[in-house]
């Protein structure tokens, strides 16, 4: 009897996975995947999405007056904080900014993070001028 009972109740939770599975709309779902975004060292280019940054990973080659440039393409406003160039902003959906790199600031590598999630991370590489 109890096998009877646990394998109804089997059955009846894998109708309502495969039931739920066929009423999400793929379209509206979120990559589990991050999309990579093309870089190069002299055009340093980060996107904010929702939950993760593309790449978590920056390179970015240190001459006065280079930035960042920084845009929101998801649907969720996300902070930007980089307490090495002492920086910190808020970027809206839909909005990019450009982040100025101290131009005195030593090869290395420096944390950034959202802090409006915290599970948004990366490591921006700071390459030395060989200009």
């Amino acid at each position: 009897m109890r096998s009877a009972i646990f394998i109804l109740s089997l059955l009846f939770l894998l109708g309502t996975v495969t039931l739920v599975e066929a009423n999400i709309d793929k379209r509206l779902h979120v990559p589990k995947v991050p999309k990579r975004v093309d870089q190069s060292p002299e055009a340093p280019k980060l996107v904010a999405r929702d939950n993760y940054y593309s790449p978590q990973f920056l390179e970015v080659k240190v001459v006065a007056g280079n930035t960042i440039s920084l845009e929101n393409k998801g649907v969720n406003l996300h902070g930007f904080v980089i307490p090495a160039f002492s920086h910190v902003s808020i970027i809206k959906p839909g909005e990019a900014q450009k982040i100025a790199v101290p131009s005195n600031k030593a090869a290395g590598y420096y944390d950034f993070f959202c802090h409006l999630h915290p599970g948004m991370r990366g490591t921006i590489q700071v390459l030395p001028d060989r200009t």
